[in-house]
């Protein structure tokens, strides 16, 4: 809760500090309020001191372990994505305090998300999280992509945020509570039975879905991740699916957890759809950004192999591990395409060609963060995948064996990006011209991916 009245208290000053068009205020007090939300979430996950927020808000929150967990890694996301924010805001003025405002404001529904018992406020969570995204998506107001994605972006949402709600309105109707806890005691006791309640808990996992873009709900996914500017693209693509899934697993390990009768074959084959499409689909893309829309909404796949298995021992620290891993190396894939692609004009594979020679730490950090997205071992995002599908195996082998074929298939689109910055020529002799705040973020990205490799179960017990 501290940690949310903190970034709350921070967006308003960042919005009146951008009055005064004095850029060199804003990124300092954005990502300070950030750095003390983390500190603060981090104390009171390693020190377990929360019990008082919990007592004073217990029927719409819950700061635990896992709502502290996964707030660590939003707010740890974030702010390795605000120290890009200068050099990728470079071009904005008048705006510029309205877009940290805007992100601000939509990590603060991302903590909603984490730490939610009611599910009144899981709604408010994803729309205090989805609206400031929907501005975001359409910034570039002379960019006819950047206007196309903003409107895809709000339509899609507005028509998943009714089935959610009127999923809701389902259950509510059967159980009469809205509380997460009244619902699990009505499934329990069997007063919440009958296809009006199975038929409220599937379109919740419509709704959720859109969320997270799964397919079939993906659809959105690969022309707002293109058209919306990198530095928005790059936040939607790990702090929006981090909170996205812990909401989703959340819920339905609380709520839901006796009726895997009824969503679990729904879960099953949206998964296996998922990663299949996904991975198909991304091996014949040529523009980078594009291929991590695709990416995006595999890794989608085989985090709900873990809401497939909610409440079983080890499933929420999997996610926490995969999400985390996940997180840092897009944004340092991201920080790379974006010194690269920007300068230059060109998003395509080919703008990484010859990269090696032009400046190595760039390639490294690219070759380091593509090795993790696709489960090389032994990079952390192949531990990831390990716990993930391990928690999974036995309630659903075949899925399992789906989830390690195209993790082999992942390996072939992620792999251009390598093959072109070691093993192509530079045929177009772009110069690349790395900001230093960029070298201390994928710095800082590549010593936390070394750290999680060698170590980690220190993640794996946060939740407990």
């Amino acid at each position: 809760m501290k940690a949310l009245l903190i970034l709350f208290a921070t967006a308003i000053i960042v919005l009146f500090a951008g009055l005064s068009h004095k850029r060199q205020r804003m990124l300092p007090l954005a990502l300070g309020g950030v750095l003390v939300a983390l500190g603060v979430t981090l104390s009171d996950l390693l020190m377990g001191d929360s019990t008082g927020w919990n007592d004073m808000y217990s029927s719409m929150f819950l700061f635990d372990n896992y709502a502290l967990a996964f707030g660590a890694v939003a707010l740890l996301t974030t702010a390795l994505i605000f120290g890009l924010s200068g050099w990728g805001f470079r071009q904005l003025s008048e705006t510029l305090g309205d877009n940290y405002g805007l992100l601000l404001f939509s990590i603060c529904g991302a903590l909603v998300m984490f730490s939610f018992t009611n599910v009144i406020m899981l709604f408010l969570g994803i729309e205090i999280l989805s609206i400031p995204l929907y501005v975001l998506a359409g910034s570039r107001r002379d960019d006819l992509a950047s206007n196309e994605a903003a409107l895809k972006y709000f339509l899609m949402g507005s028509f998943a945020t009714g089935i959610l709600l009127f999923g809701i309105t389902l259950v509510y109707g059967c159980c009469g509570t809205f509380d997460l806890q009244g619902i699990a005691s009505a499934v329990q006791s069997g007063r919440a039975t009958g296809p009006m309640f199975h038929a409220g808990v599937l379109l919740i996992v419509a709704g959720l879905s859109f969320k997270v873009s799964a397919v079939p709900f993906h659809f959105w996914a690969p022309d707002v991740y293109t058209g919306s500017p990198n530095m928005v693209t790059a936040f939607m693509a790990t702090v929006v699916k981090t909170a996205a899934f812990a909401a989703f697993y959340r819920l339905f390990s609380t709520a839901f957890v006796d009726l895997s009768a009824v969503w679990g074959v729904a879960i099953a084959g949206i998964a296996a759809l998922t990663m299949t499409l996904a991975n198909t689909t991304a091996l014949f893309q040529q523009d980078f950004k594009r291929m991590m829309a695709y990416s995006s909404i595999s890794h989608a796949g085989y985090l709900l192999l873990a809401i497939l298995v909610a409440g079983k021992t080890g499933a929420a620290n999997a996610i926490l591990l995969y999400t985390l891993a996940y997180s840092i190396a897009t944004v340092c894939a991201f920080a790379v395409y974006m010194t690269v692609a920007e300068q230059n004009g060109d998003g395509s594979f080919s703008a990484f060609n010859g990269l090696s020679k032009k400046d190595p730490l760039l390639a490294a950090v690219m070759a380091i963060s593509i090795l993790s997205l696709a489960g090389i071992p032994p990079t952390v995002g192949f531990f990831g995948k390990y716990f993930l599908f391990t928690a999974a195996f036995e309630a659903y082998p075949w899925l399992i064996v789906l989830a390690v074929i195209n993790s082999a298939i992942s390996i072939y689109y992620y792999f251009k990006v390598i093959i072109a910055m070691y093993f192509t020529s530079d045929e177009n002799a772009y110069t690349v011209t790395v900001p230093a705040a960029f070298r201390w973020v994928m710095l800082a990205g590549v010593l936390l991916i070394g750290l999680l490799t060698v170590s980690p179960d220190s993640i794996l017990g946060l939740i407990r």
